[in-house]
């Protein structure tokens, strides 16, 4: 047949992280996949090849292009609380997916959105079972491709007819781009996933902590391991195959005000295998900072309206990445067709501004999915190929303030653009849209914590104002959100929120001239404008590097679907940042208020 397959040589393999660099430590290594064998994708390849010259609707286009993406996944969770097992699963499960392209590179099927149904994207998927055999799998793969080639010409027609009647997109730039073959079938190995009752029994022993503490409302601790394997084929001859691996860990509790506004504190850390994690020990003098912090802030102030210097320092720093620099990195263009107010939760405000000053002049950002390690810890945010298949690469994004290049995917922001391995996140219109994975944040002339502190105090007083701002901790509504909450809390909640802002500030402090710290709640930055990253005054020499799943939805989407009964989050794009402190010359925050629930009406029966 047409399509490559190289065999690896069984398990005399070098130990591979995700992004292929070698694992640190001396841990046992897993099996290769049993459930995925090469007779299974040698028979996916051969109906991709037999589709691909025989596919094809009377008087309809022709597939130009299929794709198949073949995940397999193994998961261990378990989540306590108060030191007793609230839920436990353990998952292994096979998908399929493939994605047809008709039309030609110049003009076909992908990123558009139907306005009548943004589901139709020329992408299918079907679960293989965990023992299928070369004919189950042909069965599935044919199945799968008819219904996205179906797809695929419905959603063409539906552009062209867009295109005409509106004028809608850029007929200078092509809908797709053509990238060099990649075969690279070497079985990545990784360390063996913790066990389901070692996990379920540190989570319960961890949980414990927090018995005898009435002013918490709820708590947990989760702990997860997982693993994805995942195939890549194409008609254009590639055949590429990873295996990523993470464990991570979750300790949460919530409490609430004087005034009856829910307060949410969390502790959250993956790392490639439990080794990266915590102790117990200093996990349990995190639950116990927490608890303090919740005690504290039920009796702390709400801020008023603020408009000054603000210090995003450790987490903070990454969250203020997350949600205001880090969208407008990829260099993917909008879909056509969708809604004007939708427009902004892609990102995109760099998209024209290539070789001009974006960010504070010392401030240079890379983006490597190849490395393994920032600042001496490990990062989860790498891997061998993107989701077009196509091979990571180190991309230097800002140099010294001035955007360098965009982070790009196989659908081209212009003529002579090409990906550059980012294509990890997918939108509607059914493209992948190139997004950060490893984002090293480097900075010219820090200084020490300390030294950035009195910076910010200096500021305060030059401008007159009574304080400034400390920011250290953003909500993570993947981990915070209260699944016991009503319909209507929900559709209260939904109405009050404006889902264009950054997530509520959970851990925040005013700094007063003489240095005090005072601890507030309520914290809600306002839109944070791109231009507010021209005005870093000053950056620290300390580095906090964060791993965490980049979710595909809102915040507040993931308010309203709950926590998945209280889980560490293993659905979404591993992601890692890298980062000094940010001191900001000038941010906007107003006062929230979100959250008000009636206190029980009778004391907790809670566990001593």
């Amino acid at each position: 047949m047409s399509h490559a397959r190289i065999v690896a040589s069984g398990v005399a393999v070098a130990l591979l992280c995700a992004s292929g660099v070698a694992l640190a430590g001396k841990l046992p290594l897993g099996e290769p996949s049993r459930a995925v064998t090469e007779e299974i994708l040698d028979a996916i390849a051969e109906e991709m090849n037999r589709s691909m010259t025989q596919l094809q609707i009377p008087g309809a286009p022709k597939p130009y292009h299929i794709s198949y993406k073949i995940t397999e996944v193994e998961v261990n969770d378990a989540a306590a609380s108060l030191g007793s097992t609230t839920s436990r699963r353990q998952r292994h499960f096979v998908n399929l997916e493939a994605r047809v392209r008709v039309g030609n590179p110049d003009l076909d099927n992908g990123n558009f959105v139907l306005p009548s149904d943004d589901g139709i994207d020329g992408v299918a998927g079907i679960n293989l079972p965990l023992e299928a055999t070369p004919r189950i799998a042909r069965r599935a793969a044919w199945l799968a491709t008819d219904t996205a080639y179906k797809e695929a010409l419905i959603q063409l027609r539906a552009k062209m007819d867009a295109r005409q009647a509106g004028g809608v997109g850029r007929t200078d730039i092509p809908s797709w781009t053509s990238h060099a073959p990649s075969v690279n079938e070497a079985v990545v190995l990784v360390p063996r996933l913790e066990t389901l009752p070692e996990i379920e029994a540190r989570a319960q022993r961890l949980s414990a902590g927090f018995r005898g503490q009435l002013h918490i409302r709820d708590s947990r601790v989760a702990i997860t391991s997982y693993l994805e394997r995942r195939w890549y084929l194409s008609t254009e001859g590639t055949s590429i195959t990873d295996t990523r691996r993470a464990s991570g860990i979750v300790v949460a509790a919530s409490g609430q005000a004087d005034d009856n506004q829910e307060l949410n504190q969390y502790f959250l850390r993956y790392g490639r295998t439990a080794a990266d994690l915590p102790s117990d020990a200093e996990l349990t003098a995190e639950a116990k900072r927490l608890s303090a912090t919740l005690l504290e802030l039920a009796k702390a102030p709400v801020i008023e309206a603020y408009s000054g210097p603000v210090l995003f320092e450790g987490e903070g720093a990454v969250g203020i990445i997350r949600s205001a620099l880090a969208p407008h990195l990829g260099g993917t263009p909008l879909p056509e067709g969708l809604p004007p107010q939708q427009a902004k939760q892609h990102g995109g405000a760099f998209s024209d501004t290539v070789g001009l000053r974006v960010l504070a002049p010392g401030l240079t950002l890379v983006d490597d999915p190849t490395a393994a390690t920032g600042a001496g810890k490990a990062l989860i945010g790498g891997y061998r190929i993107d989701d077009e298949g196509t091979p990571s690469q180190r991309v230097e994004v800002v140099r010294d303030g001035k955007l360098v290049s965009l982070l790009q995917s196989r659908t081209p922001s212009g003529r002579g653009a090409s990906s550059n391995g980012h294509a990890r996140r997918t939108a509607d219109g059914g493209a992948f849209r190139g997004s950060a994975t490893n984002l090293f944040v480097n900075a010219k002339g820090g200084v020490a914590r300390k030294a950035l502190l009195g910076k910010l105090l200096a500021t305060v007083k030059a401008e007159g104002l009574p304080y400034g701002l400390i920011v250290r901790r953003f909500d993570d509504s993947a981990i915070t959100a209260a699944p016991e909450r009503s319909r209507r809390e929900l559709v209260q909640l939904v109405k009050s929120s404006d889902i264009d802002l950054p997530p509520p500030a959970l851990l925040a402090y005013r700094v007063y001239p003489g240095g005090k710290q005072e601890l507030v709640r309520g914290v809600q930055l306002a839109e944070v404008p791109i231009r507010a990253w021209k005005d870093v005054m000053a950056t620290s020499t300390e580095q906090t590097v964060y791993n965490f799943l980049a979710a595909n939805e809102q915040w507040l989407e993931l308010v309203i679907r709950g926590t998945d009964d209280g889980f560490v989050p293993s659905g979404g794009i591993e992601s890692s940042i890298i980062t000094p402190d940010l001191l900001f010359k000038e941010i906007d925050v107003v006062p929230s208020t979100l959250g008000q629930r009636p206190k029980p009406r009778i004391a907790s029966p809670i566990l001593k």
